[in-house]
């Protein structure tokens, strides 16, 4: 496969250490409107994933101070990729949000908001990907 046909993406889980809490947005339209979902999109001329990931943040949820963004997973399909990572800060912020989303929230992983965005589900559908997170936050906290 040639890699001018394949299409990435990124996205981030957003962890605040005070509150022990994740952050999720409601997307505002298209197919997968009414969902919970992340930051994150697809990536644009010859971004690499982690540009996406920040370009993206910017767009969705405005400038926050992140203090560290892990990955924890390449999921891959025919010519899309999308990578996913934890982005911690310290505190649970405003997110001050773009055309893309109608609402936020904060909270814990074990009661995630519903329905969640089909990606979204999928990840946290995965117990090794769960696990991650919640060793994530085991460490971090």
């Amino acid at each position: 496969m040639e890699s001018s046909s394949l299409i990435q993406g990124a996205g981030a889980f957003f962890y605040a250490t005070k509150t022990k809490r994740w952050l999720f947005l409601m997307r505002a339209d298209g197919r997968h409107e009414n969902t919970w979902g992340l930051v994150g999109g697809k990536s644009e001329n010859s971004e690499i994933p982690i540009q996406t990931l920040h370009r993206e943040i910017v767009e969705e949820i405005g400038e926050t101070t992140i203090q560290r963004v892990i990955p924890i997973e390449k999921f891959t399909n025919n010519n899309f990729e999308y990578h996913t990572y934890v982005c911690v800060v310290e505190q649970e912020f405003i997110p001050t949000l773009n055309n893309e989303h109608k609402g936020y929230c904060w909270t814990d992983i074990d009661s995630y908001p519903r329905p969640l965005h089909p990606g979204v589900f999928t990840s946290l559908d995965l117990d090794v990907i769960l696990e991650k997170i919640k060793t994530i936050q085991e460490i971090i906290s």
